[in-house]
């Protein structure tokens, strides 16, 4: 058998004996890539490339096991790979492949088509050509050696010592020597205290992975009988072979743990964790423990003197004692069950609330036994004992139900005195619901009621891609302008070759330094207490703002965010010093030993506390367009509200990162993760008091940046300088990915209020708006984000008579900072909600509401633009037709007028994204194109990859202008010694100022060799330029784009212009909600957007499916709170949930309308990166239509507030109270 695990969770003694492929194993470029690494790379299914390997070695072992699996099992295979980029679409799309179902679209399937026909000739000659070569097989000398697996081993690293018994016997005495021991298996519970130092005073782990008796599985007439160390992978295979043998009433529970394991983690916790290891996980949200003690589980619990079985419910085990097997019941004639969870995703992640119920009748169908157990609610599952009490004997009747409810509530409230949250209990109350109908269905006393037994609906997934060529008419084939090429990066990143930061290989005298950050929000320190951390063996010092020879301070605009705390704590999270040591492991162990004495003071933690003490950065913001008053005054109705949107994390999957290297004369050699070389160069030297020439600043490619990389890394690559230069040796940092969330900076929050005036049409006839964000502790890029906002509220609609001011809210939260949009989103959020209570008043449909304000051609911004060539209308009426809007609407009020549980919604909405900067020195591009005597090129620009295809466009831009194939050329990593003050990569602008100058580059070079071309006629391009060499022609060119603009834009005067162009977009989304539970599935979604004639179709489709499934994770399940002592509380992925596979909608479609004579920054394509991100906003109106009717039913009729995120706590208050108690 072949498992795909986390390494994480798999500790590298417990490989003993196995066999270990990595990507570098699978396939690489030399020697052939293997079918899933083609297959990803020709469907264009990585960007930045960060995660691929990991989707690479999930697909490599699902098809290990099953060379033909369903689509079914492909989607399960990777719902516990997350990405940040893609979208998933076509990851899919590549992976699906590999399954013999038949495509959901029919004769419609991309297969068909000549071009994947091509490539499945492809993909087949590449996987014929690796059989028996490439895939490595299973290694000889571990199957025949059975000192691996029959020999106790013992392993140690001088500090720590790991056994490995190999039968119960042998662990049984290891327990009784070593009491304080934990027995090691999944590694999912005792991860994290190994890490903190928690089993620091016996430094022995026992590993209980290789033992026989507890890996056995039986069944008897009454029980299930699994070792406690079965894995919950190892229970599936096992209950679906007992469900195929047994039949009737016994297969019940069968079939209710299965359903139960099949929402339990992923496929790669499920093939490590353990039953034992769940059970003793002390989690109350823990799926296995709240299903095993509803259905009477006993546990067999020995040590060296006994062996005992108790029920679960009563389980207390002693130091020397290990569970060795677990009892679950059969169900046997007249029993029921069922299991239920609630979570923030729909897969791969924890209960909010889970629930197991059993239900035992009598031949009469009276009730002999009722257990609801819950998990989630309390700090333990919780039996609810007084349900069997009070429902012994009685019917299966409307009676026993609210009783039920009743009961539910009373006991459920109440937590030691505590309030419980109402979403919980709500929850916990529907549940029981389902379970009731559900039995009273089986018992034939009522029908099924589908609607409500079942989960939201997940049709079979589908995505389309639509545009027309984006190449010209008798274009050469060696032309790479306007095609589909895949990313030059792809074959390094499918096969684990791709460098990012932490690969950099580890320097001889390399150290590592751990930052030490704050744990209040605002503070004075009173002092700081290293002396412990120093101690520790490894540790080679402490540095904190008194070693900082230069500017303790950086930032955009303003250097007000300092690098380390000089005296008051201003965040939670705010680094305060720096551990240095001789590894990460001890750097970090040690930099959780350093106290801090603090004095504390009051935070200001909201955007209401701010409000409230005029906590503010600056003065109001201000654009202003005709006369607010007067318009109010006229408008036929007016309108109040506001409108909040929340906090969303980059997630990232590469972590902030810096490795410094001090060399000769105070020079100083950075590799770090950073959008913006230039600044970085320049913050460093400050910080070191030297000269920006002595400062290089190196990056390869990002793991991912959407903004957060561009202000805030100076964090982690100061760290690192400083410790550099106080050691005189390398030194790296890296964030761990939940200090990378508490440090650095997130998405503004915003607060919008709103006067509106509009007339009985819904056309809106004035604004008065004020937007507050929540800006942090320091300034960073606040101040234009807020400019952003204000210019892009409108979106695609058309609003005149306006006002708008915007507040910079100061607060002691981490400094918020650049994310994809800029602003841009938060303001359309408010707008939307705008055009929702307008509708929701007049009691119109929201979509007649954009209609009629739907911005037309020729007509001018609040801010004094007027748009020319605007496709916004066009594309409304290609989406509406295409998508079919009005003849869906019609289905979806069949659909809820019939279904009372789950409800459906439909919504377009519609974009218009401004692309520029607004500020004129920001309009400077630099590259530099080699020409080397073999005729191969190397274009060096100072732009920075993060898996939008910068480098593959400019690469195919250099193969237009210089009439060569893409292939002889190439890119390296970006550096401030080869392209100084390169303007940061932001805005969805690296092609737009790095394309034309590497444009100019091939031009100048085009211009020296046009000569020699006239003299040589049709000779080839090697020969051109070897010959151009001995004639001393110059083979390099710099290429510098600096466009002729009329001057900054001044929002006042309306001076200048904002923006170069505007990016369209229009998207139709349908969703489908639980109205007892909030658990929402996107089911279709359709985008029409014009992005002009694109330099690479596949590459800008890729980023307008991630960009939208990104801003679907923004408004639905990206909920991140701070608490009132200004602590994050969901700084993990365990709680915070960006979508996964099974996030994104269930048919997926993408068109591109023709707008190729458009004249932009390079040829007439247009940026794709960000613009598609408001278009996810569909998905939050969708909802919003989805709980009007769910209102509706319970007689709530008009606007009602659902901020975003529309989490599913919120879809499910915003619905009511559904069932009466």
């Amino acid at each position: 058998m072949h498992y795909a695990v986390n390494a994480c969770l798999f500790p590298l003694c417990a490989a003993h004996g196995l066999a270990i492929t990595t990507v570098e194993g699978v396939g690489n470029p030399a020697t052939g890539l293997h079918s899933v690494q083609q297959r990803l790379v020709e469907s264009h299914g990585l960007q930045c490339g960060f995660c691929t390997p990991g989707f690479v070695m999930s697909a490599f072992a699902l098809l290990r096991n099953n060379p033909n699996p369903t689509r079914k099992q492909v989607e399960r295979a990777i719902e516990g790979n997350l990405c940040r980029c893609t979208g998933y679409r076509p990851i899919l799309d590549a992976l699906l492949t590999f399954s013999q179902d038949g495509c959901p679209m029919g004769n419609a399937c991309c297969k068909n088509s000549s071009e994947s026909k091509n490539k499945e000739e492809k993909n087949q000659v590449a996987e014929a050509s690796l059989d028996g070569k490439q895939v490595s097989i299973f290694p000889p000398e571990l199957k025949l050696h059975d000192d691996y697996f029959n020999k106790e081993v013992q392993f140690t690293d001088g500090e720590y010592t790991w056994y490995r018994p190999v039968n119960l016997q042998q662990i049984l005495v290891l327990k009784q020597k070593h009491p304080r021991a934990p027995i090691i298996m999944g590694n999912t519970t005792t991860a994290r205290p190994l890490a903190e130092g928690v089993f620091d005073d016996e430094k022995i782990l026992l590993y209980g992975g290789s033992i026989p008796e507890m890996k056995d599985f039986s069944v008897t007439k009454d029980d299930l009988i699994a070792g406690g160390a079965c894995t919950v992978s190892e229970l599936a295979d096992h209950l679906e072979t007992v469900a195929s043998q047994l039949t009737g009433e016994q297969t019940r529970h069968i079939t209710v743990l299965l359903e139960m394991v099949s929402r339990y983690g992923s496929e790669q916790i499920r093939n490590v964790s353990t039953l034992a290891g769940s059970l003793m996980c002390g989690r109350s949200d823990s799926d296995i423990k709240t299903l095993f003690k509803v259905l009477g589980t006993n546990v067999r619990v020995a040590s060296t003197k006994r062996s005992r079985i108790v029920p679960l419910t009563d389980l207390k085990i002693a130091n020397n004692e290990v569970i060795t097997a677990i009892h679950v019941p059969l169900a046997s004639k007249n029993e029921f069950s069922a299991f239920y969870k609630q979570s923030e995703r729909r897969s791969f992640s924890l209960a909010i609330v889970n629930a197991g119920m059993f239900a035992k009748v009598d031949t009469e169908e009276k009730i002999k036994s009722l257990r609801l157990c819950y998990g989630g609610i309390f700090k333990e599952e919780y039996l609810i004992d007084k349900v069997s009490k009070v429902t012994a004997g009685r019917s299966w009747d409307d009676a026993l139900l609210h009783d039920v409810l009743a009961t539910i509530t009373d006991i459920l409230s109440d937590d030691n005195g505590h309030k419980v949250d109402s979403y919980k209990l709500s929850v916990a109350s529907g549940l029981w619901f389902k379970f009731f109908n559900k039995i009273q269905a089986e018992l034939k006393l009522c029908e099924r009621d589908e609607g409500l037994v079942r989960p939201v609906s997940l049709p079979p997934y589908s995505s389309r891609q639509v545009f027309d060529a984006c190449t010209d008419d008798g274009q050469s084939d060696e032309d790479a302008l306007g095609r589909t090429v895949p990313n030059v990066h792809s074959e390094a990143a499918v096969s684990g070759e791709a460098i990012y930061v932490d690969d950099l290989p580890r320097h001889q005298n390399e150290l590592f330094v751990a930052l030490v950050i704050s744990s209040v929000a605002h503070a004075k320190i009173l002092n700081v207490d290293a002396s412990k951390a120093l101690n520790l063996q490894g540790v080679h010092g402490y540095i904190d703002h008194r070693d900082i020879p230069g500017r303790n301070g950086f930032g955009v605009l303003v250097p007000d965010q300092e690098l380390f705390c000089s005296g008051e704590v201003l965040a939670f999270g705010q680094p305060i010093g720096g551990i240095i040591a001789e590894s990460r492991e001890v750097a970090q162990r040690a930099a959780a030993m350093v106290t801090v004495e603090y004095e504390e003071m009051k935070p200001i933690l909201t955007i209401q506390d701010a409000i409230e003490n005029n906590s503010f950065y600056g003065k109001p913001h201000h654009l202003v367009d005709g006369d607010v008053d007067r318009g109010l005054a006229e408008s036929e109705h007016v309108i109040t509200g506001e409108y909040q949107t929340g906090l969303q994390e980059h997630f990232y999957l590469e972590p902030f990162a810096a490795l410094a290297l001090p060399k000769e004369n105070q020079e100083m050699e950075i590799n770090c993760t950073t959008q913006n070389l230039k600044g970085m160069q320049a913050e460093v030297a400050e910080l070191l008091k030297i000269a920006q020439h002595k400062v290089t600043c190196k990056v390869k490619r990002l793991g991912g940046g959407f903004g957060g990389k561009e202000a805030q890394v100076m964090s982690v690559t100061g760290a690192a300088a400083l410790a550099a230069l106080k050691t005189k040796r390398p030194v790296r940092c890296v964030l761990p990915r939940a200090t990378d969330m508490i440090v650095t900076g997130k998405r503004h929050p915003f607060l919008g209020k709103y006067k509106v005036g509009f007339n009985k049409n819904g056309k809106i006839t004035a604004l008065d708006l004020k937007l507050y964000s929540n800006s942090g502790y320091s300034l960073d890029m606040s101040g234009l984000i807020m400019d952003v906002a204000l210019k892009s509220f409108d979106s695609g609609y058309r609003v005149k008579d306006i006002q708008v001011e915007g507040y910079l809210c100061k607060t002691n939260t981490p400094s918020n900072t650049a994310f994809r949009g800029f602003g841009h989103p938060q303001a359309v959020l408010v707008m939307e909600d705008i055009i929702f209570q307008i509708a929701t008043t007049l009691n119109l449909n929201s979509q007649k509401v954009r209609e009629v304000n739907l911005y037309q051609e020729g007509e001018v911004t609040p801010y004094g633009t007027k748009l020319v060539k605007c496709t916004l209308p066009e594309l409304w009426k290609n989406c509406k037709s295409n998508s079919n809007f009005e003849s869906r609407l019609k289905d979806i009020d069949d659909f809820n007028r019939d279904s009372k549980w789950k409800k459906r919604g439909i919504s377009m909405t519609a974009s218009k994204y401004g692309i520029g900067f607004g500020t004129v020195f920001m309009y400077q591009g630099a590259a530099l194109v080699n020409i080397y005597t073999d005729g191969s090129v190397l274009v060096a620009h100072g732009g920075i990859e993060m898996g939008q295809g910068l480098n593959t466009k400019l690469i195919q831009v250099a193969s237009s202008v210089l009439g060569i194939p893409k292939e002889k050329i190439h890119t390296v990593e970006n550096s401030t010694r080869e392209i100084p003050n390169a303007i940061v990569t932001a805005g969805s602008m690296g092609t737009d100022l790095y394309g034309p100058a590497v444009k100019d580059a091939c031009e100048t070079l085009n211009k020296r060799l046009n000569p020699l071309k006239d003299a040589m006629p049709g000779v080839p391009w090697e020969k051109l330029i070897f010959t151009a060499f001995f004639k001393r022609i110059q083979l390099s060119a710099t290429g510098f784009y600096c466009p002729q603009k009329e001057g900054d834009f001044d929002i006042v005067k309306k001076n200048g212009s904002p923006f170069d162009y505007f990016t369209y977009g229009v998207a139709c989304t349908e969703v489908e909600i639980d109205v007892l539970t909030g658990e929402c599935q996107v089911l279709q979604t359709d985008l029409h957007l014009d992005i002009g004639k694109s330099l690479n179709p596949a590459l800008d489709i890729g980023q307008i499916e991630g960009a939208f499934v990104q801003g679907l994770g923004m408004v639905t399940s990206e909920s991140m709170e701070i608490d009132e002592k200004g602590r994050i509380n969901n700084c993990s992925p365990l709680s915070y949930k960006i979508p996964n596979v099974k996030s994104i909608p269930r048919k997926l479609a993408v068109n591109l309308i023709k707008n190729h004579d458009i004249v932009t920054n390079i040829y007439s394509s247009k940026s794709a990166g960000e613009p598609p991100y408001i278009l996810s906003l569909s998905v939050i109106t969708a909802i919003k239509e989805a709980i009007l009717a769910a209102r509706a039913q319970i007689g709530k009729i008009g606007y009602f507030r659902l901020d975003s995120p529309a989490t599913v706590q919120r879809i499910q208050e915003a619905c009511g109270q559904q069932i009466k108690v």
